[in-house]
C-alpha cells in the first residue's frame, strides 16, 4: 500500500513484509488505503493514486443504496483490489457476481486474494464501461469508480427493468456525488444524488479539471470585472451548492484556491473566469466569448432563490442522451 507525504503530496510505497507496523497503522484506520498509483508504473514513489481499499464506511453505504437480495445478480464496475466482489460473492454465491477490471495487474490481484479466501466471482480483465456484454444480464451494477461525463448506456442495456444502478459521479465542477438509479420497462435509467462521496475516476473518462486554464487566459484576455457578492469559501465546503452547476452547465470545470476561496473557472474552450473572493478583494475577471462567472452565478442565485438542496437533484440516462433535473421545482436540462 502507499501512503501520502503532507507536504509533497506524492505517495511512498509502504511494504508489510519490510515495515508490518506502519503498514498496520495505515491499513487499520478508518480511511481509504491506496493501493496502486500511477496506473501501476512506479514500485516506490509515485505522484497520483489510481486505485484503492475504499474507507469502509463508504463501502457499507454503496451496499445500502444497492440493496442486493439472495438469487440476485451483480456487475461491478472496477474490481481494484476486490474487496466489495468478496463481499458480494460471500453473500450472494460466485456465480452471482461478475467484476470488471481495466487493470491486468490489479485483476490478477484480486483472483489471486479471492483464492486465498476460497471465492472465486468471475473477475474478468477489461473496460468497465463497456460491461460485460457475454455474462447475461444482471439485478445490480456496483461501479467503483466514478464517471466524469455520461455514465455508459451498456450498464443499462446489461440489466432487467427494475435493476439497480449506484455510481460515483465526478463532474469538473465542485463535489463529487453517489447516484442512485432505477431501470424502467424503457431501458431508461433514472435516480436521484443522494449522498456527496469522492472517488477515482473511469480511466477513459479522466478530467484534467480547470489544467488548461494558464494557457486560454493568456490566449483570451480579461474583457470585464465584476464585484462578487458570494462567500465562495462556504459554498464549496457545502457541495450541496455545487450539484445545480454541474449538472446545468456540465462543460465548466473548477478548480479551487486559497481554502476554496479563489475560483479558476475553464469550459475546456476558449473561456475562462478567475473570481476572487478573498477579504478585501471580491472581483471576478472573465475572457473569451463566454461570461462564465455570470452563468455559473446565476445557477447558484437561482438555487438560492428556489431553496433548492443539493439531494433535490437527480439524473436521467437514455441510449442517446442524459438529463440532469430538479425535482423541486421541477426543472430539466440536458447533460
Amino acid at each position: 500500500m502507499w501512503c501520502a507525504d503532507a507536504e509533497s503530496g506524492r505517495y511512498t510505497a509502504v511494504d508489510r513484509r519490510a515495515d508490518p507496523e506502519r503498514w498496520a497503522e495505515a491499513v487499520l484506520r478508518a480511511d481509504p488505503v491506496v493501493t496502486q498509483v500511477d496506473d501501476g508504473t512506479t514500485e516506490t514513489v509515485g505522484g497520483v493514486a489510481s486505485s484503492s481499499l475504499s474507507d469502509y464506511r463508504a463501502v457499507a453505504s454503496f451496499l445500502t443504496e444497492l440493496d442486493v437480495h439472495p438469487g440476485q445478480r451483480v456487475l461491478e464496475i472496477g474490481t481494484g483490489p476486490g474487496w466489495t466482489a468478496a463481499l458480494l460473492a460471500h453473500h450472494l454465491g460466485d456465480e452471482n457476481v461478475v467484476s470488471v477490471e481495466i487493470d491486468p495487474a490489479l485483476a490478477d490481484g484480486a483472483r489471486a486474494a479471492h483464492a486465498r479466501l476460497g471465492l472465486a466471482p468471475t473477475v474478468l480483465t477489461g473496460d468497465g464501461t463497456l460491461g460485460a456484454p457475454d455474462h447475461g444480464t444482471f439485478d445490480r451494477v456496483h461501479a467503483t469508480a466514478a464517471f466524469t461525463h455520461r455514465l455508459p448506456y451498456a450498464w443499462i442495456e446489461q440489466t432487467r427493468p427494475g435493476a439497480v444502478i449506484v455510481a460515483p459521479w465526478s463532474p469538473g465542477f465542485g463535489a463529487g456525488a453517489l447516484l442512485r438509479l432505477v431501470v424502467a420497462d424503457d431501458r431508461t435509467a433514472s435516480g436521484k444524488l443522494v449522498r456527496s462521496v469522492a472517488f477515482m475516476e473511469l480511466r477513459g473518462q479522466r478530467d484534467d479539471g480547470a489544467g488548461g486554464f494558464e494557457a486560454v487566459r493568456e490566449a483570451e484576455p480579461a474583457t470585464g470585472e465584476v464585484e462578487v457578492e458570494w462567500v465562495l469559501e462556504s459554498l464549496y465546503a457545502d457541495g450541496n451548492f455545487t450539484h445545480a452547476v454541474a449538472l446545468r452547465l456540465p462543460d465548466v470545470r473548477l478548480e479551487t484556491l486559497g481554502g476554496g476561496a479563489v475560483w479558476r473557472l475553464w469550459d475546456g474552450g476558449r473561456s475562462w473566469a478567475l473570481v476572487d473572493d478573498r477579504p478585501g478583494i471580491g472581483k471576478a475577471v472573465q475572457g473569451g466569448p463566454r461570461r462564465l462567472w455570470d452563468e455559473v452565478d446565476a445557477v447558484l442565485q437561482w438555487q438560492d432563490e428556489h431553496r433548492v438542496h443539493g439531494y433535490d437533484f437527480g439524473i436521467t440516462v437514455e441510449r442517446d442522451r442524459q438529463w440532469g433535473w430538479a425535482e423541486r421545482p421541477e426543472r430539466r436540462w440536458e447533460m
